[in-house]
């Protein structure tokens, strides 16, 4: 090396000295200030990498803090949640109230160490984002802490609570256990689904308890309580058949007396008593009592079979023309009865029904007048519009000589003759005018045709019958006159003579009905009847098949069984010293004697509710068996006062007590109207109050007060129908009732309310339907 050379601050490499190298003022300048510019970025850069490294470690260190806090207050919250209330640490004082207090005590030293965090970080943003941060925990870890609080809470007195329900379970003691449901849902132990639902298992268990109790102490008081609704909403109607097979397995001689019956099955067709009970157990005819005879010589009635046809068809002809509802039903019965007593073929017993359908349709209807017939004879008569007339008249010349000039250019040349043109144009004018009228008085004839059928059709749906000749006159030229606006037409009149007519067919008809009644088969009197009183043929057992069920309408009647009415011609109207044998099944020779009670109208006989609960029914059941009638023995006399009070002193038609027309609001009035209409067609009359209170909203309704309609009655989907009194209102939905529901099975207030007040119906669109039910219930209630 030439010369020394220093590594730190040496000269380096430097020009000559002699050299002098001239340097210009202002570039010299820029280079230092750039230099310097230079420099000062470089420190700033390395002075924010320093801030930032700082910040980044402290907000690690305060992430830590954060997150080991959360952890602290997790852990300690979970241990303090499990300590025994009272406890110095623990969130639930002596009584196990949460206490707000303490959890604010437990969180207020890690509040405070979180409101270090933010400090001491330079970045202002950074800064506020972890305080932001910071102040999020705290509120998440408050709530959390209160959750869980409120959570352990609630699980406390959840435990607490169930504990108490099966306390109040096992003690039986329900009003308590009520009350703690209650209780529950209000201070949030439980919700109210969940309440609902504790409250219905629990009267679900109490029903069954007090079930079970009176099954083992009074089995007919536990009968009871299933065939008049009580376990109803909370057994199923199998639940309920089972229950009830229960009572007839506890069932012993102490309290049912079981008895063998005298005869388990009708006896041959062969055997000549059994004949003789088959032919008393209806109404009886004198005739009869010759086939009989001959039956009781030959064996059978090949006899006397020809007179046999003729009694019974004579006895079908006894219909009054148009007859319907209950007593046409009643006598189709009779009819089947004999049919099937004399062994006649199903061909015939059809015939003979047709035969009564044919007479009962036979009514005293006006006709609709025919309307093209009555136009006819008003031949001349301008039957149009004459404005319509006169429209087309106006253009007529102008047809007329343009129809001219046609026919005439087609005639030249020709040798066809000529008419002239004005013997032509009339001619032809004639021909276009007849044809005008006869087109025009065609359509005025449909229209008036399509108006006076639409009327009179609404008169027959509105009133029920057909209108008089002279109101369907009058309203003939009514609509005529309204169709072509001319108020001057008038209709050929004949109406008052064919009213006259139809009068006097009417009378004829009634005159030929009673000529047929008074030649028709007749009765046995009082006097015979005695007679075979005195042979003791109506005080043998009788025993006769049957499909018992169960009178649900008249619910307040006494143990016992209902004859049907066609039986009280054998029995008369006192029926208190007769008793019945019904098998407690269909396969059984053994069963439980009830007294008989009364009648019915239908064809089969009917337990009462509380004598159905004596042979273990409910009230839906239905029992094809044989039952025995027989006379009551002093003993069975003794048995049924003992065993079923009250029940041979009760009559049908007093059975049930009144109620008062305070009860019916604005319907209080009509209260006898309702019992009338009851006992008349063998309707419950509570039943029919309950309607009319639902119906007419206790007798506030348009309907009641403007139409007379008590009972809700809309046929055909339409309004409300008019009556022309309250009464007739009432005694036609009790006749419908009985025709339509109760003889066709449907005896409960839900079947009734499914077909009476359909839910969706035409004649309801505000959707009240749906609560029929339910409101008729609650008025058949509170009766």
């Amino acid at each position: 090396m030439d010369r020394d050379e220093s590594l730190i601050n040496g000269p380096g490499v430097q020009p000559p000295a002699s050299v002098n190298v001239p340097v210009p003022r202002d570039v010299t300048g820029d280079v230092l200030r750039r230099g310097v510019a230079q420099v000062g970025q470089n420190i700033d850069g390395m002075c924010r990498e320093m801030v930032e490294t700082e910040d980044s470690t402290k907000q690690f260190e305060q992430e830590r803090i954060l997150i080991q806090t959360q952890d602290e207050v997790g852990s300690e919250a979970r241990r303090r949640l499990q300590l025994p209330d009272g406890d110095p640490d623990a969130f639930f004082d002596e009584r196990g109230n949460f206490s707000k207090k303490a959890l604010n005590n437990f969180a207020s030293p890690y509040l405070k160490r979180l409101q270090g965090i933010g400090s001491g970080i330079l970045n202002p943003d950074l800064a506020r984002k972890m305080r932001f941060k910071a102040a999020v925990a705290g509120d998440k870890m408050l709530n959390d802490l209160f959750d869980s609080g409120k959570e352990v809470a609630r699980k406390k007195q959840e435990t607490a609570l169930n504990s108490s329900l099966k306390l109040a379970e096992e003690t039986n003691n329900w009003g308590w256990y009520e009350d703690l449901v209650h209780e529950g849902v209000r201070a949030g132990a439980i919700d109210s689904a969940k309440g609902n639902l504790l409250l219905f298992r629990g009267k679900k268990t109490a029903s069954r308890h007090h079930f079970e109790n009176l099954a083992a102490t009074n089995p007919d008081l536990a009968a009871d309580m299933i065939n008049r609704g009580e376990l109803d909403g909370y057994f199923s109607a199998s639940e309920q058949d089972e229950m009830m097979r229960s009572l007839r397995r506890q069932d012993d001689n102490r309290l049912t007396e079981v008895v063998e019956q005298t005869a388990s099955r009708p006896k041959s067709k062969n055997d000549r008593q059994a004949v003789t009970n088959a032919l008393l157990s209806g109404p009886v005819y004198q005739e009869e009592l010759g086939f009989h005879a001959v039956y009781e010589r030959d064996g059978d009635y090949s006899a006397c079979a020809p007179q046999i046809d003729s009694f019974i068809y004579r006895v079908a002809d006894m219909v009054r023309a148009g007859e319907e509802g209950p007593d046409l039903a009643s006598k189709k019965e009779n009819v089947i009865l004999l049919c099937k007593r004399y062994a006649k073929s199903a061909e015939f017993q059809k015939d003979v029904l047709n035969r009564m359908d044919k007479w009962a349709k036979r009514k005293e209807k006006y006709k609709m007048l025919n309307v093209s017939e009555r136009m006819k004879e008003m031949d001349g008569a301008p039957l149009y519009r004459q404005a319509d007339y006169n429209n087309v008249i106006g253009t007529l010349d102008a047809e007329a000589k343009n129809a001219w000039q046609l026919y005439a250019d087609s005639s030249k040349g020709s040798d066809t003759p000529k008419d002239s043109e004005d013997t032509w144009i009339k001619r032809f004018k004639k021909e276009k005018i007849e044809n005008l009228q006869k087109n025009l008085a065609a359509k005025t004839e449909i229209a008036v045709r399509d108006d006076f059928e639409a009327w009179f059709d609404g008169e027959v749906q509105g009133n029920g019958k057909e209108p008089s000749y002279v109101l369907q006159e009058d309203m003939l030229q009514t609509i005529l006159r309204k169709v072509t606006g001319r108020n001057d037409l008038v209709i050929p009149s004949r109406g008052r003579l064919m009213d006259e007519y139809q009068q006097t067919a009417s009378e004829k008809w009634r005159d030929r009905d009673s000529e047929r009644f008074n030649a028709g088969p007749k009765l046995l009197s009082e006097g015979e009847k005695q007679t075979l009183r005195r042979k003791d043929m109506l005080r043998k057992p009788f025993t006769f098949p049957a499909m018992v069920s169960v009178d649900t309408v008249n619910t307040n009647a006494p143990a016992g069984i209902l004859l049907p009415e066609s039986m009280r011609q054998r029995f008369g109207d006192d029926v208190s010293g007769l008793a019945a044998l019904v098998p407690s099944s269909s396969s059984s020779r053994r069963g439980k004697p009830l007294p008989v009670v009364g009648y019915t109208r239908g064809s089969s006989p009917q337990l009462t509710l509380s004598g159905a609960s004596k042979l273990r029914m409910t009230f839906s059941s239905k029992m094809d068996t044989n039952v025995t009638i027989s006379p009551a023995s002093p003993e069975m006399r003794e048995f049924f006062k003992k065993e079923y009070p009250g029940s041979q002193d009760w009559k049908q038609d007093a059975g049930e007590s009144r109620v008062p027309a305070a009860k019916l609001g604005g319907l209080g009035q009509y209260s006898q109207a309702f019992y009338d209409a009851g006992r008349k067609y063998g309707v419950d009359p509570k039943l029919l109050m309950a309607i009319a209170m639902h119906e007419t909203g206790k007798g506030t309704s348009a309907a009641f007060l403007r139409k007379n309609n008590a009972m809700g009655i809309s046929p055909n989907g339409g309004g409300p129908r008019a009556f022309s009194s309250v009464e007739e209102s009432i005694n036609y939905a009790a006749r419908l009732l009985r025709t339509h529901y109760l003889d066709q099975g449907l005896t409960t207030i839900a079947a009734i309310g499914g077909k009476y007040a359909p839910a969706g119906a035409g004649n309801d669109p505000r959707g009240l339907n749906k609560h029929w039910v339910n409101g008729v219930s609650k008025y058949y209630k509170s009766f």
